[in-house]
């Protein structure tokens, strides 16, 4: 068993799985052009937060993450009512939210920053260059959130993803972040540096890292994405596991109540498989769960499967039952 439920300290919460921006290198679409592969679109009441979260298991938690792999609390209708609820029964909680920012009325971002949540608002750059990757968000917009919620007393802190077409603005953006009352500016680097972006018409607007390599034409990429290729995903023997979840007892769940040791294994595997690298991935996952809705049965019930993935560590390959998600993102080999 990896944890029991007495033990669990954070809650990675996917409170949507519906998002406004189309970002070209988010699973829930294919190079920013809208596409869905296989994941439920919907998002969390308060009902079902009060369902799944009963009082004593807020008040046993450390933290609480609320970040989804496909969607955004601006969508989430609900979203403030459940972190008020999360809060009324945990003064001491950690709540981190990071979102687009680019949605909602002033009253939404006051009542946020009431709970003393600490948001991390995504801007990939100023006016001329975050929209060419969060597409479909206003950065105006979202320095009007952004500031509604600090003057209400949030803590705010400004995530900037370095690309090649904004890395020049960053020292620009550190001063804007800190003129305008951030408590931090926080430069991620990542993998998201080179591809293709589509628009809602199929047509190529733009080529993250400015390579352009790969076929502009959407149709023949998604055909060519479809096709396994050859083992390609599969790790070649196992290596040992350093499981960050482990260590910080943690939980993830899905807008729809599906639970998870992470995120990283929440990418709804029953239904999530029709391109790579998910379609390699997410049947070894599948064959593994059991009774991991909490809306259907009781959150203690949800976890007994997880002892599965940690014998899966012990397996010397892939064909023998070793999650490759798990030596890819956990490996100490892995270069993640």
């Amino acid at each position: 068993m990896i944890y029991s439920y007495d033990q669990i300290r954070h809650v990675h919460l996917e409170i949507s799985s519906e998002c406004n921006a189309a970002c070209p290198q988010c699973p829930r679409n294919f190079y920013g052009f809208p596409m869905n592969h296989g994941y439920p679109e919907r998002s969390m009441t308060l009902a079902e937060a009060e369902k799944i979260f009963d009082q004593d298991f807020i008040g046993q938690l450390h933290a609480l993450l609320i970040n989804g792999n496909f969607g955004d609390i601006v969508m989430c209708q609900e979203g403030a009512e459940i972190v008020e609820y999360f809060r009324s029964h945990n003064a001491k909680l950690k709540i981190e939210i990071s979102t687009n920012g680019s949605a909602r009325r002033e009253e939404f971002w006051e009542r946020l920053a009431r709970t003393s949540s600490e948001v991390f608002f995504c801007i990939d750059g100023l006016e001329d260059t975050h929209s060419l990757y969060r597409q479909n968000t206003s950065y105006l917009t979202i320095l009007k959130n952004a500031r509604t919620f600090i003057q209400a007393g949030g803590t705010a802190m400004w995530k900037f993803i370095v690309f090649d077409h904004n890395e020049h603005q960053i020292e620009q953006a550190r001063l804007t972040a800190l003129e305008m009352g951030f408590t931090n500016f926080v430069p991620v680097y990542s993998r998201r540096t080179h591809g293709p972006v589509f628009d809602r018409d199929k047509k190529m607007i733009f080529h993250l890292g400015g390579d352009r390599k790969q076929t502009s034409d959407l149709d023949q990429m998604l055909s060519q994405a479809r096709v396994v290729k050859g083992g390609k995903y599969l790790p070649k023997k196992s290596v040992p596991i350093d499981c960050k979840v482990q260590k910080e007892s943690s939980i993830y769940i899905t807008s729809n109540g599906e639970v998870y040791p992470c995120c990283w294994l929440g990418h709804s595997p029953m239904t999530f498989n029709q391109i790579e690298p998910w379609i390699t991935i997410n049947p070894q996952i599948a064959k593994l769960i059991m009774q991991n809705n909490a809306l259907e049965h009781d959150l203690k019930q949800c976890i007994t499967w997880f002892d599965q993935v940690a014998d899966s560590w012990h397996r010397p390959d892939h064909a023998s039952g070793l999650l490759y998600q798990c030596v890819n993102v956990c490996g100490q080999t892995s270069s993640n």
